[in-house]
């Protein structure tokens, strides 16, 4: 039995994920998508008025901007290229961070853009991007913009990950990481691909059997991250199968 890619992403980030996978391993890769967050956009922003700069750190935070105001005259940074792709659809034009949250606040230090600027975040960040920039100079205020409510595993996918030889578990924030490893069920054969060390250190190291930091913090990268440990584990089982 192939290895179970397992994407716990939001829906539609998860099912995006999922295509992407597909089309790099093809129809034998057996994927279970089954997300461990829920996005909920809020539906106010603060007045917007006084910021002349805007950061966000996800393309969520980008909705709900974009659901919120048709305003977009404004200087715009984003964490990376996923989460400007967003932000060009809306109609912003973003100066595109390197794609963690400490080396975007450090290019806005560099960059000392009109100020206040304003964080527009979700309710839990791996990065706290506006005490960074306070402490450096910058005038930086923050506000939630969506929530992430975390939801239990399926019993589907509960029992595709049972009986798999293998689970292979991309994670995309230290977050998730752990929701994923609170609801994982005893025995599972765990192969990791975080996306940064701060999501790969949530695992301690008997909790996986093999634990991947993708080259980089972006989608590109963790897809290369991921198919390698698919390929490496349908290897291990291959050999270890009876003949």
């Amino acid at each position: 039995m192939p290895a179970l890619i397992l994407i716990t992403r939001p829906v539609d980030a998860a099912k995006a994920f999922a295509a992407t996978v597909q089309a790099e391993l093809g129809s034998g890769a057996d994927i279970c998508i089954a997300p461990i967050l829920e996005i909920q956009l809020l539906p106010d922003l603060p007045d917007l008025a006084p910021f002349p700069t805007l950061i966000f750190t996800s393309a969520h935070a980008v909705a709900s901007f974009a659901r919120a105001t048709s305003a977009r005259g404004f200087t715009c940074y984003t964490v990376g290229r996923a989460t400007a792709e967003k932000a060009m659809d809306c109609g912003l034009s973003p100066i595109v961070g390197p794609g963690t949250g400490l080396d975007l606040a450090k290019r806005i230090v560099r960059d000392a853009p009109a100020t206040p600027c304003l964080h527009l975040r979700g309710d839990h960040v791996a990065f706290d991007i506006a005490k960074y920039l306070n402490s450096a100079g910058i005038d930086t205020d923050e506000a939630t913009v969506y929530r992430q409510l975390s939801v239990p595993l399926p019993d589907a996918a509960l029992t595709r990950i049972m009986q798999a030889d293998a689970v292979i578990a991309p994670v995309f924030s230290p977050r998730s990481a752990q929701l994923l490893l609170d609801a994982l069920p005893k025995g599972a054969n765990l192969h990791v691909a975080a996306i940064s060390d701060a999501a790969a250190g949530v695992f301690a190291p008997d909790d996986a059997v093999r634990i991947e930091v993708a080259q980089s913090p972006d989608r590109q990268s963790m897809l290369a991250c991921t198919a390698t440990l698919w390929s490496r584990a349908n290897r291990l089982e291959g050999r270890s199968s009876p003949q």
